[in-house]
């Protein structure tokens, strides 16, 4: 059994608030979520962050990749203001199902992709389902699925593994959770550890959603998953300073991507891509304009 669907009803009844330019929101069979779109003319990129992460925090990325890229970056039902329904249960087939459907009601024929941690398995199937609408996949803190796993059951509070009582939990101390998160996910003395903190509190303060509880339970679903995807290039980058992946091999990806390359930045935690956005930025204008 598994609770997601109190997050559902915990979220029905809360309005959407409008953005700025660029915001919209998009229907599909989990929910509307929240889009973000440069709109240009260019080669396109999809970006999605990393929870507690939200659309705010890929700004900064977005423009400057904006430069030489289309960049249309989304939340994930269960994160910001992207409120799942009761069809989404977190699990890999939805996570792809769901990127597919935003490409096809965007007209897109081929992107790029920038996904990270366990956002990366829903990148990873639906390369699999359709490799050739995907020029490149780029991954952040995302191992196998075994030490994905093994990672949850160290990192994650057992409260928030139990079905009702997690997502109940996760209801009550999503605040806290976001700022415990950046204690230990970024390097100790990061100068903007408050920064990405208050904008996941303001988010969440404001009425959007952080649904660890029902992340974490959709992953274990899906522990037994084989993913195994060929003909796609795809990049791993590794920040080394990520102290909650300190035990984890990044190398254990190559259980599912053979032929993954794995780039490690120094001095970086969990979010490489944001952290040390001018080498990211370069990885990424090297390995597309190939």
């Amino acid at each position: 059994m598994t609770g997601q669907f109190i997050d559902a009803l915990s979220f029905t009844w809360k309005s959407r608030p409008q953005f700025g330019d660029g915001f919209f929101y998009l229907d599909t069979d989990f929910g509307k979520i929240r889009v973000f779109d440069t709109k240009e003319n260019l080669p396109i990129i999809i970006n999605v962050p990393d929870g507690p992460n939200v659309i705010e925090h890929q700004i900064p990325l977005i423009q400057d990749l904006a430069k030489d890229y289309r960049v249309i970056c989304f939340e994930y039902p269960g994160l910001g203001f992207s409120f799942p329904n009761n069809k989404y249960d977190y699990s890999f087939s939805n996570g792809s199902n769901l990127l597919l459907q935003v490409m096809d009601s965007l007209r897109l024929r081929k992107v790029s992709l920038l996904f990270s941690c366990s956002n990366g398995y829903y990148a990873i199937q639906a390369a699999i389902q359709n490799p050739e609408r995907f020029n490149h996949i780029f991954l952040s803190q995302t191992p196998s699925i075994d030490s994905i796993i093994k990672w949850t059951e160290k990192s994650i509070p057992n409260l928030l593994k139990i079905p009702l009582i997690g997502q109940l939990t996760n209801a009550i101390l999503a605040k806290k959770l976001a700022d415990v998160w950046y204690k230990y996910s970024l390097p100790k003395n990061h100068e903007s550890k408050h920064v990405y903190s208050q904008t996941a509190k303001t988010s969440i303060a404001n009425g959007g959603c952080f649904c660890l509880s029902s992340l974490v339970q959709g992953l274990n679903k899906d522990r037994k998953s084989e993913l195994n995807l060929i003909g796609v290039p795809t990049t791993l980058v590794w920040g080394s300073m990520d102290f909650t992946h300190r035990k984890t091999d990044k190398d254990s990806i190559k259980k599912h991507i053979k032929n993954c390359e794995i780039i490690e930045f120094d001095g970086c935690g969990h979010f490489p891509e944001l952290e040390n956005r001018k080498d990211y930025v370069k990885l990424i204008k090297e390995r597309t304009k190939r």
